[in-house]
């Protein structure tokens, strides 16, 4: 909100009542009113939006859900928001678009008698970076409540748009094999008859990413049509890589936080786009299988992901 600023002009107005009579008796002026002796104050100017409004706005919201206030959690998103869980499974990517499909999820976790510990670490503009710790039934049964997050909020006109939770590398240690107790992981997949392809198309729009399914590449030089049709922030990315064997989707997800990819995964593609762009590229790939993640900024968030996409000779 801009600041409201009216200029001060001071005008002095001095007024003199003459008594003009008939006769030739002159009558005296009426005194002259003292020259005010200090300005009027100054209108208390409105104050500015501050960075810390976001970071009020996100301790609201937590606040209304741990008190199972469920409209009054709901009420500080915007009814276009999107919030991504990243490196749960079953496939590292859950992807929430719209005020009513978060309220079917708060609802759940409300029955579940979730609560939130936060501590917001840095407020930069309209995003909020903070370490969270969740309490919930499952992960109570579990033993391994309270689980750790990083996580990032997106403001626009003090209401949240974008939430971004990824699970810590120390939380998830503890849960996957939890987890694995209560949820064997799925039998590996019968190897597919689809002949391999050389060329792929991933197409971004409505806030995360999708790509040709069935698929499977060809080893060698693979071409690829990136189409990015949201338009919603100022810059996309597209990356691919292959991961060492005792390594998987959820693996890769969890390490996104960082700034740097982990030794364990090796790029074959990396690409940024501008919104609204299409482009046509090339990438090698000898071996898989190969796993995608989409990208948007600001703030630097997976928005989508692919994989394992196999690859044959």
């Amino acid at each position: 909100m801009k600041t409201l600023s009216i200029p001060l002009n001071l005008v002095l107005a001095i007024l003199i009542i003459g008594v003009a009579g008939c006769s030739s008796q002159v009558t005296q002026p009426a005194p002259t009113a003292p020259l005010p002796t200090e300005l009027p104050p100054t209108p208390t100017p409105v104050p500015e939006a501050t960075p810390l409004s976001g970071a009020v706005t996100v301790e609201k919201m937590v606040e209304r859900m741990n008190a199972g206030d469920l409209e009054g959690s709901l009420a500080n998103f915007a009814d276009e928001a999107m919030v991504y869980f990243i490196g749960l499974p079953p496939t590292g990517m859950e992807v929430y678009t719209g005020k009513e499909q978060i309220r079917a999820l708060w609802q759940d976790s409300i029955a579940n008698h979730f609560q939130w510990e936060i501590e917001i670490t840095q407020v930069n503009g309209n995003q909020v970076f903070v370490k969270a710790k969740t309490w919930h039934d499952f992960t109570r049964q579990l033993g391994v409540a309270p689980l750790d997050y990083n996580d990032v909020y997106e403001l626009k006109d003090g209401k949240i748009i974008t939430y971004g939770s990824t699970i810590t590398k120390e939380a998830w240690a503890k849960f996957r094999p939890a987890l694995a107790k209560v949820m064997p992981p799925e039998a590996t997949a019968t190897p597919s008859s689809t002949s391999p392809v050389s060329e792929m198309t991933v197409n971004l729009e409505g806030g995360t990413c999708t790509t040709d399914t069935p698929l499977i590449l060809k080893a060698g030089q693979v071409q690829l049509t990136w189409n990015v049709k949201d338009q919603d922030n100022s810059l996309y990315a597209l990356t691919m890589f292959t991961l060492d064997q005792d390594k998987d989707i959820l693996d890769l997800m969890v390490s996104t936080y960082d700034a740097t990819p982990p030794s364990w995964a090796g790029i074959v593609f990396f690409e940024e786009s501008e919104p609204g762009k299409n482009g046509l590229y090339t990438f090698t790939v000898e071996k898989g299988p190969v796993y995608l993640i989409c990208w948007s900024k600001p703030p630097d968030l997976p928005i989508g992901n692919a994989g394992p996409i196999e690859v044959k000779e």
